[in-house]
Parts: structure tokens; sequence; C-alpha cells
């Protein structure tokens, strides 16, 4: 098996997803204020929780950035990587796993308050209550949990994690098996927050085609979790070839395992779509009514008033034939008198006219 020599992650691919993730991003939240603003409303538990995963979605984008521009992402550490290079990619990770954990909790609760604001029991609890309640219990361990496991996976020397892959590896606990549990578990919360709402929404007194719309809504939590199994499988693959192998792959990718540098950015690459697509997926519900605005309907009843250039040329056509025909009378024509002449004239409103409707309509058929 031969290293690949280049790579779809790049500083350029990296940059591009730090700017894309949160310019949407932050069209998503003032389309979401927006809807807020112009059908008021209490404040709600899911409008404060997007505030924080915002701001970590935003700082995540201009990391990756930042990361990429410095050369510190996005290359290859070939034929080693140096001390330098070490320390730099050891503590841009440490500080990215550390925010990725906040932003993915702070994501997946806007989402479950969202969903307890819109199925949630009013007079006593429901079977979606209980397993909303779980959902909400296991996403806040979860991300305590692997907040302080990020932070003390080296105990009182966190400088181990970036100071050598071999310090990393004998100094701190077993961080390939943390970050590959964490991303199994993290996937399998996806999965259930995008399953719960498509099951309530089949109970809710709606027609089948307001049903077929709402579900269309929560769809888009399936971005989600394709882009969270994404970020899973290049952990899973490192754990079962382990750093030991010459050559792994990762994603469809074949790199040496000097290639540190390489590794590392495609997990980030994966990892910060995971963060970028779950943000919008939490804006999108509130922000839904908008679609209702956005109909085709004025825009093509407009086009459809406008005539096509055959209609146009049909129209000139005739408008010429009658002028032709009533400024050249035949001689039958002149010798009857004026009025009778005025009759023979093809004017617009004449039965053998036609009509700018019916250039119309015969456009349209």
């Amino acid at each position: 098996m031969e290293p690949d020599t280049a790579t779809y992650v790049t500083k350029s691919s990296l940059t591009a997803i730090g700017v894309l993730f949160p310019v949407l991003g932050l069209l998503a939240l003032t389309a979401r204020f927006y809807s807020w603003r112009h059908k008021p409303r209490e404040l709600a538990t899911d409008d404060v929780l997007i505030l924080p995963a915002a701001f970590l979605d935003i700082a995540a984008g201009v990391a990756i950035i930042i990361g990429a521009q410095l050369n510190i992402i996005g290359g290859h550490s070939l034929p080693m990587i140096t001390e330098t290079e070490q320390v730099q990619l050891g503590k841009f990770e440490y500080a990215f796993w550390i925010g990725h954990v906040l932003a993915t909790g702070a994501i997946k609760l806007t989402i479950l308050s969202l969903f307890r604001i819109l199925f949630g029991g009013r007079s006593y609890w429901t079977p979606f209550d209980y397993s909303n309640w779980t959902l909400i219990t296991l996403v806040s361990l979860w991300t305590t949990v692997f907040f302080f496991f990020e932070i003390l996976a080296c105990g009182s020397h966190p400088e181990a994690s970036w100071s050598s892959l071999a310090s990393l590896r004998n100094d701190c606990v077993d961080t390939f098996g943390l970050q590959t549990g964490g991303a199994v578990f993290s996937w399998v919360l996806d999965l259930a927050i995008f399953i719960e709402p498509l099951l309530m929404i089949r109970t809710l007194n709606m027609t089948f085609k307001r049903k077929v719309q709402a579900s269309l809504v929560f769809l888009g939590s399936g971005f989600a979790v394709i882009a969270g199994l994404l970020r899973l499988i290049p952990w899973v693959q490192i754990k079962i070839q382990d750093l030991t192998h010459p050559i792994i792959t990762v994603v469809a990718t074949n790199l040496e395992i000097a290639d540190q540098e390489a590794i590392v950015s495609i997990v980030l690459f994966w990892t910060y779509i995971e963060i970028g697509t779950g943000f919008l997926v939490a804006c999108l519900p509130r922000s839904a009514w908008l679609f209702d605005k956005l109909s085709l309907r004025p825009i093509v009843k407009r086009l459809r008033s406008i005539p096509s250039m055959k209609s146009l040329h049909l129209w000139d056509r005739t408008s010429s034939q009658q002028n032709e025909r009533s400024t050249k009378p035949s001689q039958e024509e002149a010798s009857n008198n004026s009025m009778e002449m005025s009759n023979q004239y093809y004017y617009p409103g004449h039965s053998d006219a036609v009509s700018w409707s019916k250039v119309s309509t015969y456009n349209h058929v």
C-alpha cells in the first residue's frame, strides 16, 4: 500500500470551511432572531443555548483558518515532524478538542430544548417527556465527562499531550480510545435526536401534507448524523490500525504514520464539518417559517404575463397586415362611401384582428 502524496484536506480546503460555516451560521442565526422579532414569543431555553453554540462554532472556524494560514494544519510533516511542529500541532489539538466538546454539547442541548417546547406534555408527562429528558441528561453527562477528560487526560502534566507522540502514549491515558469512545457515543446521540421528532410528528393531529412538511424540516438533522459518522470513521480507523503501522488509511486516504500533520488535519476537517452542520440544523426549525414567505407563485404569475418573442412576432405581423390593408384599399373598396370603407379596416378590436389576450393565451398553450 503506497501513501497518497496529495489529499483533499489542504490549507485551501480548511480555510474554505473555516469561512463557509461561520458565514452560514451567522445567516442562520440572523434568520432565527428575525423570526423571533417578527413573531414575538417568550424567550425560551433554546434561544439562550444557541448563543454559546454560535460563539463556539465561529471560534472553531476562526481557529481552523488561523491554523491553516500558520501552516500548523493542512500540510504534511514528512519525512519526520520536527519538535517545533509537534508542539504547535499538539497545542492546537488540545485547545480544539476542548472547544469541540463544548460546541457539540451546546448544539445538542439547543435542539433537545426546542423539542421539549414543540412536543412536551402540558399537564402530565408523556413517553416523549421521559425520552427527551433522558437524552438531555445523557448529553449533559457526555459534555461534562469528556470536557474534563480532554483537560485531565495527562493528569497534572497537560504538556505531555503535545510534547511528543511518545509522551502522549506513555504519560497520558489512551487518548485515541477516549476520542473514539466519545465519537461513537456522540453519533448515537445524534441518531436518537434525528429519530425523536419524526416519531412525534406521526402522533400529531395534522393533515398528511402538514406532517410531510414538518418532517422535511427535521430531516435536516440527517446531515448532522452523516457528518458525525464521517467524524467517527477516522477515529475508528486509527484505533483499529494503531500507530505502529508504517502506513494507515484515514477516510479513504493512505498516509505515512510519520505524516502526523496530514492525519490530524483530516480528523479536524470532518470534526469542524460536524460542528458547522450541527449548528445550522439547530437554527433550522426556528427559521422554517421564512420558507412560507418564499412563494414562487408571484414570480411565476409575473413571468406568465410577459409575452414570449414568438407572441411578439405574431403580434407585429398581424399589425403590419392591418396597416397594409387599411392604407392600400382596393378599387372595389374605393368605390364605396367612407363609412363602408372604414368598416373594412382591421383594428385591434375587429373580429378578424388578433387580440393581445389571445396572443398571450396562444403562447401559453
